[in-house]
């Protein structure tokens, strides 16, 4: 079974690129613009292998996202994204065990080589 990605940002144009790219790779792609969108694909869908997760969303953060999916107890794993890195914003994700923590604009094939690293191929294989 193919492994799935919840892409979640607000910015159309990444949201196409990341997905396009993500479906080439062969992962399951669903997509939100908001937090409550995310929530509901997060809490009303089998888990996602991964929440691809910009932290400024309209109305809440990532941040926000990431602690209700840690309370309870979402195995997916998590990067959040940032064009607005700061210190407060990056030690609370570390802190919610966020996997990865990436600064826009990012290289998008080492995203792909990061999300490999995370949860395996698009085919649902973690080898090769």
């Amino acid at each position: 079974m193919a492994k799935s990605v919840l892409i979640v940002d607000d910015e159309k144009l990444l949201v196409r690129t990341l997905s396009n790219a993500l479906k080439e790779a062969g992962y399951r792609i669903a997509v939100a613009g908001s937090a409550e969108q995310a929530e509901k694909h997060v809490f009303g869908e089998p888990p996602f292998d991964l929440i691809l997760l910009d932290n400024r969303l309209p109305k809440e953060s990532g941040v926000d996202v990431v602690k209700r999916v840690r309370d309870r107890a979402v195995r997916s794993k998590v990067i959040l994204m940032t064009a607005y890195e700061t210190p407060d914003v990056k030690a609370e994700a570390k802190r919610l065990k966020v996997e990865r923590y990436m600064k826009k604009p990012f290289d998008l094939t080492a995203l792909l080589e990061e999300i490999h690293g995370l949860i395996g191929n698009g085919e649902g294989s973690t080898s090769g």
